[in-house]
């Protein structure tokens, strides 16, 4: 598990999945990376399509990759990479939901699964489509929440 030196001071980039940008869970995870007293968290969700986000990845000292259900997403273990062979330390933070967001490590899991482009195009569809359902149920039936 990492420890709050491991970070104190340091430029994190924070590369999660898509389907995580402006939730409950980004928003929680950034919270406990400002408790670690990181110097500066660079956020993909902050940024357009078209700003070069390999650049962004250089100038952080530590990337900080979103696992969720035990997966990576092609685009967060790319990211991942593309830092560690930058010179980035590497973290994953383990998530299963808003509500069960696990442990920070340092490094990758080895029982984490790290999908392939279209393995992560499924998989975001599949957690996408539930979303949505349950935010039909909550529009009918009252709220439900959101796993994300």
């Amino acid at each position: 598990m990492a420890e709050k030196k491991d970070l104190m001071g340091k430029v994190v980039y924070f590369s999660h999945p898509t389907f995580t940008f402006r939730t409950e869970t980004e928003k929680e995870c950034i919270s406990r990376f400002h408790q670690l007293n990181v110097k500066k968290i660079i956020n993909p969700a902050n940024f357009g399509l078209r700003d070069d986000m390999k650049k962004k990845i250089c100038e952080a000292e530590a990337i900080i990759g979103m696992c969720v259900s035990k997966k990576l997403t092609y685009l967060v273990w790319n990211e991942i990479e593309y830092g560690r062979a930058n010179g980035s330390e590497i973290y994953t933070i383990m998530v299963e939901s808003k509500n069960d967001i696990g442990p920070m490590v340092e490094g990758i899991p080895k029982d984490v699964c790290k999908l392939s482009l279209d393995e992560s195009k499924r998989f975001s569809e599949d957690i996408l489509k539930k979303e949505y359902r349950m935010n039909i149920y909550s529009m009918m039936i009252g709220n439900w929440g959101r796993r994300f």
